[in-house]
Protein backbone atom coordinates (compact mmCIF):
# COMPACT_ATOMS: atom_id res chain seq x y z
CA UNK A 1 0.00 0.00 0.00
CA UNK A 2 0.86 3.90 -0.57
CA UNK A 3 0.28 6.44 1.16
CA UNK A 4 0.78 10.23 0.51
CA UNK A 5 1.14 12.36 3.51
CA UNK A 6 1.37 16.45 3.42
CA UNK A 7 2.62 18.41 6.21
CA UNK A 8 1.06 21.79 6.66
CA UNK A 9 2.25 22.17 10.41
CA UNK A 10 4.70 25.15 9.75
CA UNK A 11 4.00 28.25 11.76
CA UNK A 12 3.53 30.41 8.36
CA UNK A 13 4.56 33.79 9.63
CA UNK A 14 5.75 35.45 7.18
CA UNK A 15 1.62 34.90 5.57
CA UNK A 16 0.31 36.18 8.41
CA UNK A 17 -2.36 33.33 8.69
CA UNK A 18 -2.18 29.59 8.04
CA UNK A 19 -0.74 29.19 4.45
CA UNK A 20 -2.15 25.82 3.73
CA UNK A 21 -5.93 27.22 3.34
CA UNK A 22 -4.75 30.60 1.55
CA UNK A 23 -6.37 30.63 -2.07
CA UNK A 24 -4.63 29.31 -4.77
CA UNK A 25 -6.38 29.28 -8.30
CA UNK A 26 -9.82 29.45 -6.32
CA UNK A 27 -9.41 26.88 -3.98
CA UNK A 28 -6.99 26.38 -0.66
CA UNK A 29 -4.04 25.61 -1.19
CA UNK A 30 -3.84 21.90 1.13
CA UNK A 31 -6.83 21.13 -1.47
CA UNK A 32 -4.69 21.74 -4.52
CA UNK A 33 -2.05 19.56 -3.48
CA UNK A 34 -4.17 16.71 -2.13
CA UNK A 35 -6.12 16.89 -5.33
CA UNK A 36 -3.15 16.55 -7.44
CA UNK A 37 -1.74 13.44 -5.16
CA UNK A 38 -4.31 11.35 -3.92
CA UNK A 39 -5.21 8.92 -7.06
CA UNK A 40 -1.43 7.97 -6.54
CA UNK A 41 -1.92 6.25 -3.10
CA UNK A 42 -4.35 3.78 -1.16
CA UNK A 43 -4.20 6.73 1.76
CA UNK A 44 -3.95 10.59 1.80
CA UNK A 45 -2.58 12.02 5.51
CA UNK A 46 -2.37 15.76 6.43
CA UNK A 47 -0.55 16.21 9.21
CA UNK A 48 -1.20 19.73 11.15
CA UNK A 49 0.21 21.70 14.02
CA UNK A 50 -1.05 21.63 17.43
CA UNK A 51 -1.95 24.79 17.36
CA UNK A 52 -4.37 24.32 13.78
CA UNK A 53 -8.10 23.64 14.03
CA UNK A 54 -8.86 20.04 12.47
CA UNK A 55 -12.41 21.12 11.44
CA UNK A 56 -10.76 23.90 9.27
CA UNK A 57 -8.99 21.43 6.61
CA UNK A 58 -11.47 18.49 7.09
CA UNK A 59 -14.13 21.09 5.37
CA UNK A 60 -11.91 21.56 2.54
CA UNK A 61 -10.63 18.22 2.07
CA UNK A 62 -11.95 14.90 1.01
CA UNK A 63 -13.63 12.96 3.57
CA UNK A 64 -11.33 9.78 3.52
CA UNK A 65 -8.35 12.30 3.97
CA UNK A 66 -6.93 11.44 7.40
CA UNK A 67 -6.32 15.01 9.46
CA UNK A 68 -4.01 14.80 12.88
CA UNK A 69 -2.44 17.09 14.61
CA UNK A 70 1.01 16.74 16.02
CA UNK A 71 1.98 14.30 19.13
CA UNK A 72 5.20 15.60 19.54
CA UNK A 73 6.86 18.22 22.29
CA UNK A 74 8.88 19.44 19.43
CA UNK A 75 8.41 21.49 16.05
CA UNK A 76 9.63 21.15 12.93
CA UNK A 77 8.61 18.58 10.07
CA UNK A 78 10.11 15.53 11.81
CA UNK A 79 7.18 15.89 14.35
CA UNK A 80 4.21 16.43 11.83
CA UNK A 81 6.05 12.75 9.52
CA UNK A 82 6.32 10.69 12.63
CA UNK A 83 2.87 11.96 13.43
CA UNK A 84 1.50 10.79 10.03
CA UNK A 85 4.12 7.84 10.38
CA UNK A 86 2.06 6.21 13.72
CA UNK A 87 -1.00 6.54 12.16
CA UNK A 88 -0.39 5.48 8.34
CA UNK A 89 -1.36 1.78 7.55
CA UNK A 90 0.78 1.72 4.40
CA UNK A 91 4.17 -0.10 3.56
CA UNK A 92 5.46 3.22 1.40
CA UNK A 93 5.11 7.18 1.40
CA UNK A 94 5.13 10.00 -0.46
CA UNK A 95 6.23 12.82 2.06
CA UNK A 96 5.15 16.51 0.36
CA UNK A 97 4.46 19.98 2.04
CA UNK A 98 1.51 21.92 2.01
CA UNK A 99 3.38 24.91 0.41
CA UNK A 100 4.35 22.91 -3.01
CA UNK A 101 1.07 23.57 -5.27
CA UNK A 102 3.47 22.52 -8.86
CA UNK A 103 4.44 18.99 -7.37
CA UNK A 104 4.05 16.96 -10.27
CA UNK A 105 2.22 13.59 -9.96
CA UNK A 106 4.58 11.92 -12.56
CA UNK A 107 7.72 12.81 -10.52
CA UNK A 108 6.59 11.24 -7.25
CA UNK A 109 5.09 7.85 -9.25
CA UNK A 110 8.86 7.85 -10.88
CA UNK A 111 9.87 8.50 -6.88
CA UNK A 112 7.90 5.62 -5.88
CA UNK A 113 8.96 3.30 -9.17
CA UNK A 114 12.76 4.00 -7.55
CA UNK A 115 12.12 2.85 -4.26
CA UNK A 116 10.95 -0.47 -5.23
CA UNK A 117 14.25 -2.12 -4.52
CA UNK A 118 15.63 0.41 -1.69
CA UNK A 119 14.13 2.07 1.52
CA UNK A 120 13.27 4.99 -0.03
CA UNK A 121 13.95 7.39 -2.83
CA UNK A 122 15.15 11.37 -1.85
CA UNK A 123 15.70 13.74 -4.88
CA UNK A 124 19.55 15.24 -4.83
CA UNK A 125 20.98 18.15 -6.53
CA UNK A 126 24.42 18.30 -8.36
CA UNK A 127 25.70 20.25 -5.38
CA UNK A 128 24.55 17.59 -2.67
CA UNK A 129 21.70 19.10 -1.18
CA UNK A 130 18.44 17.10 -1.06
CA UNK A 131 14.97 16.81 -0.93
CA UNK A 132 13.18 15.28 2.00
CA UNK A 133 9.90 16.54 1.76
CA UNK A 134 9.51 15.77 -1.25
CA UNK A 135 10.20 12.06 -1.25
CA UNK A 136 9.10 8.59 -1.05
CA UNK A 137 10.06 6.73 2.22
CA UNK A 138 9.80 2.70 3.40
CA UNK A 139 7.52 3.74 6.26
CA UNK A 140 9.07 0.98 8.46
CA UNK A 141 11.99 2.03 7.78
CA UNK A 142 11.67 5.47 8.43
CA UNK A 143 9.78 4.85 11.98
CA UNK A 144 13.29 3.23 12.98
CA UNK A 145 15.35 6.32 11.88
CA UNK A 146 13.03 8.71 13.65
CA UNK A 147 13.51 6.59 16.78
CA UNK A 148 16.92 7.22 16.40
CA UNK A 149 17.11 10.58 15.53
CA UNK A 150 14.44 10.92 18.44
CA UNK A 151 17.26 9.27 20.96
CA UNK A 152 20.22 11.35 19.40
CA UNK A 153 18.50 14.48 19.93
CA UNK A 154 19.55 15.51 16.16
CA UNK A 155 15.54 16.38 14.81
CA UNK A 156 16.00 17.11 11.38
CA UNK A 157 14.58 15.48 8.40
CA UNK A 158 18.49 15.36 6.99
CA UNK A 159 19.53 13.58 10.04
CA UNK A 160 16.14 11.30 9.47
CA UNK A 161 17.54 10.48 5.75
CA UNK A 162 20.88 9.52 7.25
CA UNK A 163 20.08 6.70 9.26
CA UNK A 164 17.83 4.98 6.51
CA UNK A 165 19.64 2.67 5.17
CA UNK A 166 19.96 1.88 1.33
CA UNK A 167 18.39 5.31 0.03
CA UNK A 168 17.95 5.73 -3.86
CA UNK A 169 19.26 9.17 -4.37
CA UNK A 170 17.67 10.08 -7.53
CA UNK A 171 19.82 12.78 -9.56
CA UNK A 172 17.49 16.07 -9.62
CA UNK A 173 19.64 17.26 -13.11
CA UNK A 174 19.71 13.89 -14.72
CA UNK A 175 16.86 12.29 -14.12
CA UNK A 176 13.75 15.00 -13.09
CA UNK A 177 14.86 17.49 -15.18
CA UNK A 178 13.71 15.30 -18.32
CA UNK A 179 10.24 15.07 -16.61
CA UNK A 180 9.70 18.33 -15.66
CA UNK A 181 11.98 21.15 -17.59
CA UNK A 182 11.65 23.52 -15.09
CA UNK A 183 11.76 22.00 -11.63
CA UNK A 184 8.99 23.67 -10.41
CA UNK A 185 7.78 20.60 -8.65
CA UNK A 186 10.21 21.57 -6.55
CA UNK A 187 8.75 25.09 -5.87
CA UNK A 188 7.40 26.16 -2.92
CA UNK A 189 5.19 29.59 -2.02
CA UNK A 190 6.73 31.30 1.52
CA UNK A 191 4.66 34.56 1.51
CA UNK A 192 1.85 36.02 -0.12
CA UNK A 193 3.90 37.89 -2.71
CA UNK A 194 5.03 34.20 -3.75
CA UNK A 195 1.25 33.58 -4.61
CA UNK A 196 1.31 37.08 -7.23
CA UNK A 197 4.48 35.72 -8.91
CA UNK A 198 3.49 32.57 -10.46
CA UNK A 199 0.53 33.53 -13.65
CA UNK A 200 -2.72 32.15 -13.16
CA UNK A 201 -1.04 28.96 -10.94
CA UNK A 202 1.04 27.96 -14.10
CA UNK A 203 3.77 27.41 -12.46
CA UNK A 204 6.39 29.77 -14.29
CA UNK A 205 8.08 31.64 -12.23
CA UNK A 206 8.26 35.62 -12.72
CA UNK A 207 10.29 36.40 -9.86
CA UNK A 208 13.29 34.50 -8.47
CA UNK A 209 11.53 35.78 -4.65
CA UNK A 210 9.95 31.87 -4.85
CA UNK A 211 12.45 29.31 -3.44
CA UNK A 212 12.81 26.17 -5.24
CA UNK A 213 13.48 23.40 -2.58
CA UNK A 214 13.20 22.16 0.73
CA UNK A 215 16.92 21.85 1.15
CA UNK A 216 18.25 21.26 4.41
CA UNK A 217 15.18 20.77 6.33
Amino acid sequence: MRAIIVLAGGRSSRFGRDKALMDFGGEPLIAHIIGKLRGLGDECVVSIGKNRAAEDYRSVLPNDTLVIQDTFDFQGPLAGFMTALNRCKSNLCFLGACDMPFIEPKIVEYLFNESSKYSGAVPRWRDGRLEPLHAVYDCDAARHAARQVIHEQVLSMISLVDHIPRIRFVNVEQEIAPLNPTLNTFRNLNTPRDLDEFQGGSGRLISSRCHLGSGSH
